[in-house]
């Protein structure tokens, strides 16, 4: 979680949220299964999981 904090602009909670994604993702992808979608109203939120490989939408742009 730290090393996600120093690669990009998150504050903590928002780190623990990526970081949990990660290797629940990863799981999914050796099951073959699909991945996870990150879904965050956090713009720096979103833009830290598609660099981290995730698909990501951002809740506020979808009214």
């Amino acid at each position: 979680m730290m090393l996600l904090t120093q690669r990009h602009r998150l504050r903590g909670y928002d780190a623990m949220q990526l970081a949990a994604s990660l290797p629940a993702n990863d799981l999914l992808i050796a099951a073959d299964l699909s991945t996870v979608t990150f879904v965050a109203a956090h713009d720096d939120l979103v833009v830290a999981a598609r660099a981290e490989e995730l698909t990501a939408e951002n809740l506020n742009r979808h009214p």
